[in-house]
């Protein structure tokens, strides 16, 4: 019996200590098509990985802009946990800057725009599931 009183709170600390990591998968836009658009959000390293693909239509028009444009692309970006929410760095000027805002609950990622202390958020990807892992310390 002590044996088991001694047990117990070890597992309350260890369980703790699980770093999670939550993946935004098949993530579709407006505005875009993909083969593949996944965010994975580590949140013990604080980092987002972003893997997308796009369809040969999206990337077709995209090019026409912009001939620096790669049809698949793999990017990082810093982010924390803040209430529910999962928010990435701030990248920008003072007074223009944007930040991804991750909300699990509605499977979506708005982007967050300032310019001159005015703020706008709007939708830029809804996300067909949401997979979260444990990973035990």
């Amino acid at each position: 019996m002590k044996k088991n009183l001694l047990i117990i709170p070890f597992l309350f600390f260890f369980q703790n200590l699980a770093a999670e990591t939550i993946v935004f998968k098949d993530c579709s836009s407006k505005n875009y098509n993909y083969e593949k658009n996944d965010y994975i959000l580590d949140l013990e390293k604080e980092l987002m990985t972003r893997e997308f693909v796009y369809t040969n239509d999206s990337y077709e028009k995209l090019r026409l802009n912009d001939i620096s444009i790669k049809k698949k692309n793999k990017t990082t970006k810093g982010v924390t946990k803040i209430n529910d929410l999962i928010v990435s760095e701030i990248a920008g000027y003072p007074a223009f800057y944007t930040q991804l805002i991750f909300n699990e609950e509605e499977k979506s990622i708005k982007i967050k725009t300032v310019l001159n202390n005015t703020e706008g958020v709007s939708l830029i990807s809804q996300c067909q599931k949401i997979i979260k892992y444990k990973k035990q310390a």
